[in-house]
């Protein structure tokens, strides 16, 4: 196969597919989907400290409004909002709180079409700790985009958005010209996907649905809430079990999702291996784009779970990400423009497209200016992903799901989880019972938050 090539950046403001596809959920297509990172600080915050962080996040990237467009078939533009939104509690909060106070926090709202894209909060502890906690819509900003807006905060070097045209003639005119690239890339799609269809490569990218077991239905699905929680442990130990099984932190963090989709029963029938997602960022310096991440896909055979074989799941992972990268615009079954262009009615009657089984972002070792931006203490950087005030009906319409992510601030380590299953994952207790049992036959020592 030919090397991969990246492709140029779209620097223009203009929202990309995913972008769009976040934005409607704040426009009542789905629950809104946001991602809350957390810092744990040894000591009370420093409200100075935080409110340089905020005032930074307000000039920067991800304080974004977006503005719809008038023009058939144009994309909606991203322009700086430069709002700031920051909230410090003065009351002491008991550590035995915490997690509810995540999940209020996680529920505040958050809407791209009024410039409130982000909320700062920090609350200190009875135990003379604090946390500190920044939601943020998906929408303006995946993995990569909020490591650089917050390190950028940091530095006081906020990256600002492209001037939006000015109203008029002006902005029509680049309305027009983006549409006429959109509908160019619906024409090169075209003619890549009849290429892939002749050389064979598209029958390979595409396989038929998966078919999963049918679960006992929650018997009160209106009461169930998605549960989420916090587990953390020793880096150094965990790399050690890694290496001792053949691997690295990532083959052992995809092993731990897919044995939990084990646990579960959200296994596709029809197949016999774990398919679990794996994102991988493609921002790169100087990007303005909210969301740049593309998913690879791998699938883990039974057999390769049951050994805890993690040179095999390293290889299989590799194996995946190299498909990712060479991946040509014609394996896309569905041209990506023109799915931007439908307005929201029609899109609002089409099917979801089915969420991954498990999606498990790992990032192996934060920057330090992320990683101590909210005070020189910090503990350790948690996170979270998810539907904000998600129902039940809601994760049936997305076929439920794991979402993961393994976050490692120096000598401690964090597996964060979201179960969208209201039959197989009905509560938190069960959640944690899980987990709890599956790091521990790996001899982690955990703590859960």
């Amino acid at each position: 196969m030919p090397a991969a090539t990246r492709a140029p950046i779209d620097n223009s403001g203009r929202l990309q597919f995913a972008d769009d596809l976040f934005a409607r959920r704040h426009r009542g297509l789905g629950s809104p989907i946001a991602n809350q990172w957390i810092w744990r600080l040894n000591s009370p915050y420093d409200a100075d400290r935080l409110r340089h962080i905020a005032a930074g996040l307000a000039e920067g990237g991800l304080s974004r409004q977006l503005h719809r467009a008038r023009f058939p078939g144009a994309r909606d533009l991203w322009t700086n909002a430069d709002r700031e939104s920051i909230e410090l509690y003065e009351e002491l909060l008991p550590v035995a709180e915490l997690t509810d106070w995540l999940q209020e926090r996680h529920s505040d709202h958050l809407d791209p079409h009024e410039g409130l894209t982000y909320r700062l909060t920090a609350i200190n502890l009875d135990d003379g700790t604090s946390v500190v906690s920044m939601l943020l819509a998906h929408a303006v900003g995946d993995g990569g985009s909020v490591l650089d807006a917050v390190c950028r905060a940091a530095r006081g070097e906020p990256l600002r958005l492209p001037e939006a045209p000015a109203r008029g003639w002006h902005r029509l005119r680049a309305e027009a010209a983006d549409s006429r690239d959109q509908w160019r890339a619906v024409r090169e799609w075209t003619k890549a996907r009849r290429r892939a269809k002749k050389d064979g490569t598209a029958a390979l990218a595409t396989k038929a649905p998966r078919v999963y077991p049918e679960a006992t239905p929650n018997p009160e699905p209106e009461a169930w809430r998605m549960p989420r929680m916090i587990t953390e442990f020793d880096t150094e130990t965990m790399t050690k079990i890694a290496a001792e099984h053949g691997g690295s932190t990532n083959a052992w963090f995809i092993n731990v999702v897919a044995d939990l989709l084990v646990r579960i029963d959200h296994v596709p029938v029809d197949r016999g291996d774990v398919p679990v997602s794996l994102p991988m960022s493609d921002f790169q310096p100087g990007d303005v784009r909210a969301n740049s991440t593309r998913v690879a896909m791998v699938e883990v055979p039974r057999d390769v779970l049951d050994r805890r074989d993690l040179a095999a799941i390293k290889k299989l992972s590799k194996a995946a990400y190299i498909r990712l990268g060479q991946a040509g615009p014609g394996l896309v079954p569905v041209p990506l423009a023109m799915m931007q262009m439908l307005p929201d009615a029609v899109l609002d009657r089409l099917p979801q497209p089915p969420a991954a089984a498990c999606m498990a972002s790992n990032l192996p070792q934060l920057p330090d200016d992320y990683r101590f931006a909210m005070g020189e203490d910090v503990r350790l950087v948690a996170g979270l992903a998810g539907y904000q005030n998600a129902t039940a009906q809601d994760a049936y319409d997305v076929g439920g799901g794991i979402i993961a992510w393994l976050i490692q601030s120096g000598p401690r380590t964090t597996l964060n989880l979201v179960a969208a299953e209201p039959d197989r994952v009905p509560d938190l207790d069960f959640l944690k019972t899980l987990v709890l049992e599956e790091l521990g036959s790996w001899g982690l020592t955990v703590e859960v938050w």
